[in-house]
């Protein structure tokens, strides 16, 4: 079983074509989105219907989905974030703020578990940064596997069988049967890792390995784009950026 696990794709069309003419050559049995399909970029609703199209496809809900929804305060959003929701309700189309609404935070699978934030208190959209923020994500974490978005930092965590954490270098790991991890996969529209370039993951069960994966896409499209609405200008040109 070969999955497509992606997130934060934030509206920006240009970055998804390009990931999903790779999903073509991956022969993928399942997708799976991690939440916020929409904010900052300027195509939320050709990104949800681009998603939907995906079969077959489990989807949760981002921070941002729900913001432009209204199930989730936009207070605690920076000013920029907070203008780009705002720009967002109004595009989406009253059948995407529907779907939108229905997400779940969370899905668990038979060996692995997908949330946007954490597993603790996911409706809260904590970030997981330090390695305190790992330990207490796998107190909760009864799965093997748990992968996660929301800071658009791609990483690979293993913790050990005494729980001892450890990053794993590379974009790559074999899993192994005593050890659990924690993934983040990146974003697609946004990275902030410092590499501009769209980022995925994909996961062969059968073979137990994960692989963080990346892309190159038109991002001056997609600047030219955000540049041609009353989204802050800001948000064009950190793409080149990957922050």
């Amino acid at each position: 079983m070969k999955y497509a696990l992606f997130a934060d794709i934030h509206s920006n069309l240009e970055a998804f074509q390009a990931v999903r003419e790779e999903f073509k050559k991956g022969k993928i049995d399942e997708y799976i989105c991690l939440g916020d399909i929409v904010g900052y970029a300027a195509n939320p609703n050709e990104c949800i219907k681009l998603t939907r199209e995906l079969n077959p496809l489990t989807i949760i809900a981002g921070n941002h989905d729900w913001a432009s929804v209204g199930k989730t305060d936009i207070d605690y959003f920076n000013p920029i974030a907070k203008e780009a929701i705002l720009w967002t309700q109004k595009e989406l189309t009253e059948e995407n703020k529907g779907f939108l609404k229905n997400l779940p935070l969370t899905k668990e699978f038979n060996d692995f578990v997908i949330v946007h934030g954490s597993l603790y208190f996911p409706e809260k959209w904590h970030y997981i940064f330090t390695l305190q923020d790992t330990k207490r994500n796998f107190e909760y974490q009864k799965k093997k596997t748990c992968f996660i978005a929301h800071s658009h930092q791609p990483f690979i965590i293993s913790q050990d069988r005494e729980g001892n954490c450890e990053t794993v270098k590379g974009t790559k790991v074999s899993l192994k049967d005593d050890y659990r991890y924690l993934i983040n996969i990146g974003s697609i529209g946004q990275p902030r890792d410092a590499n501009p370039a769209a980022c995925y993951c994909l996961y062969d069960a059968d073979k137990k390995e994960i692989e963080i994966k990346r892309t190159p896409y038109e991002i001056k499209k997609a600047q030219d784009k955000i540049i041609a609405t009353s989204l802050p200008q800001e948000l064009a040109w950190r793409l080149s950026l990957g922050r």
